[in-house]
């Protein structure tokens, strides 16, 4: 019979299922971070060719690209949490298990004890931003509102799939290999 915390547990399976989806939601949260960045940079492109080519360019070019820039770096702030590249204080040893499991533990606490109560104050900010049209797209600014608590809610999802470190060695070996990835980049 399989301990609590064995590798085959019911426990490990569920925390690599879970992971599993954060993987799965970073993978499409980075994809369509790249769009909006890419669709950043066209918008722009075009209000700069119309302004000096045709002295006209479009009124809404402007707030179009600050929406995607909005949304495309939200997105990317879940995606860098998800894999370890936001700017991290403390780096441990990826050959001392229990400093690996503290840190995941900590993250998890750490983004929720931060992100739980800014996400509690975004639902009036979106509320309050439904009545609300914006000028140059004529469109609720609602849409731009909502990027915070999609990346919050990615940021905390992420940090609950990590805390299967604790339970699972492969959501501990995965965890292990992104911190890993991004702190050696940054002692060099």
């Amino acid at each position: 019979m399989a301990s609590v915390f064995s590798s085959d547990s019911v426990l490990a399976r569920i925390a690599e299922r879970v992971y599993a989806v954060s993987e799965a939601i970073n993978w499409l949260a980075r994809r369509a971070a790249g769009l909006f960045f890419l669709a950043m940079l066209a918008t722009m492109m075009l209000q700069v060719i119309a302004r000096y080519a045709f002295s006209s360019p479009p009124f809404w070019t402007e707030e179009l690209a600050r929406w995607l820039m909005v949304w495309g770096g939200l997105l990317g702030a879940s995606c860098a949490f998800h894999t370890h590249a936001d700017p991290a204080m403390v780096h441990p040893p990826s050959n001392v298990l229990w400093r690996l499991k503290a840190q995941a533990f900590s993250r998890f606490v750490a983004s929720w004890l931060f992100f739980l109560p800014v996400l509690w104050f975004t639902y009036p900010f979106v509320l309050r931003q439904i009545g609300r049209t914006s000028e140059g797209l004529e469109v609720s600014t609602a849409w731009m509102a909502s990027a915070l608590p999609v990346a919050l809610i990615l940021i905390l999802f992420h940090g609950l799939a990590g805390l299967g470190a604790l339970v699972s060695p492969r959501v501990l070996a995965r965890e292990t290999d992104y911190a890993t990835q991004f702190s050696s980049h940054t002692t060099e």
